[in-house]
C-alpha cells in the first residue's frame, strides 16, 4: 500500500511543481501566491483517490493525472478562501501563515479564483475522450457550487450548523462532496458507466464524513465539541464501515481499504 501511495503522491507533486512558474510578466506575484498554497503539502488524499479509482476502472493513472490534480487545485482554492477574514478568519494553515497573511487579502482572493479556474482547465487538457472530460467537469463543478463547497461554507457561516443535523449537512457539502467527487472523477475519467461512477461517489461521501469526524476528534471541535468524543468516535467508525461496505461494488480494492483504515485512524 505504502509503495503505491508514495508513487501516486510523487506523480501529483511532480505535476503540481510544473504549474504557475514565473514567466516574467506582471502576474508573477499572483503565480507565487498560487504556488504557496499548492506547495504547502498535505496528504494529497483527493488526487490519490482519483488516480486509484481510474486504475481500478481500467485507465492508466498517468492518463488521469491532470484530472486528479484538478481536484487538488480546487481544494487549494477552497483552503485559501476558507481562511479569509470574511470566512473562517484563520491566520495559520499547515504550520505556515495563511495565504492572505503572506500576500494580502486581495491577492489571496485572486489566487483562489485562479486556482478554481485552472482546475477546470486541467480537466479539459486531460488525455482522455472528450465525453469523459465533460463528465469530470460536471462532477467537479457540482462539488464546487451551491450543493458542495460554496454551499457548505455558507452553511458554516450561519446558524445552520449549530445542530447535529445541520452540521452533518454542512460537512457533507464542505468536506465530503469534494472527496466524493475525486472518486467519481477517477471512474468517469476511465469511461466507467454511470452506475460505477455513482458507486465511487457514494464511497467517497462515506469516506469524507469519516475523514471529517476524525478531524473533529483530533481538533476537539465539530461533532466532538457538540456530541462528545465517544459519540464522535462512534460516528467515525460508522462512516468507515459504510465506506468498506460500498467498496464491495468494485474489484481489487485492497489499496482503498488500507487507505480508508489509515485515514480513519490517523493522528494528524
Amino acid at each position: 500500500m505504502l509503495e503505491r501511495y508514495e508513487r501516486y503522491q510523487s506523480m501529483v507533486e511532480s505535476w503540481l511543481a510544473g504549474r504557475f512558474v514565473p514567466v516574467g510578466d506582471g502576474a508573477d506575484g499572483l503565480r507565487e501566491a498560487m504556488r504557496y498554497t499548492l506547495e504547502a503539502g498535505g496528504k494529497r488524499v483527493r488526487p490519490i483517490l482519483c488516480l486509484e479509482f481510474a486504475r481500478i476502472c481500467g485507465l492508466e493513472p498517468e492518463d488521469a493525472l491532470p484530472v486528479a490534480c484538478a481536484v487538488e487545485l480546487l481544494h487549494s482554492y477552497s483552503l485559501i478562501h476558507d481562511d479569509l477574514p470574511c470566512m473562517d478568519d484563520d491566520d495559520m494553515r499547515r504550520g505556515r501563515p495563511s495565504n492572505h497573511i503572506k500576500f494580502g487579502e486581495s491577492t489571496a482572493v485572486l489566487a483562489g479564483d485562479c486556482l478554481q479556474a485552472e482546475a477546470f482547465a486541467a480537466v479539459c487538457a486531460a488525455p482522455i475522450p472528450e465525453a469523459d472530460r465533460s463528465r469530470c467537469c460536471r462532477i467537479l463543478s457540482a462539488a464546487a457550487g451551491v450543493a458542495g463547497i460554496c454551499g457548505g461554507q455558507f452553511m458554516d457561516l450561519g446558524d445552520f450548523s449549530h445542530t447535529s443535523e445541520g452540521l452533518t449537512a454542512t460537512d457533507r457539502a464542505k468536506t465530503a462532496a469534494l472527496i466524493a467527487a475525486a472518486c467519481a472523477m477517477g471512474a468517469a475519467a476511465a469511461g466507467a458507466p454511470e452506475q460505477t461512477v455513482s458507486a465511487a461517489r457514494d464511497f467517497g461521501g462515506a469516506l469524507g464524513m469519516a475523514f471529517q469526524c476524525r478531524d473533529d476528534l483530533l481538533d476537539g471541535d465539530g461533532f466532538c465539541a457538540m456530541l462528545g468524543p465517544e459519540k464522535c468516535q462512534e460516528m467515525t467508525e460508522g462512516y468507515t464501515a459504510d465506506a468498506y461496505r460500498l467498496l464491495d461494488a468494485f474489484g481489487d480494492t485492497g489499496f482503498l481499504r488500507e487507505l480508508t483504515e489509515m485515514l480513519a485512524g490517523r493522528e494528524s
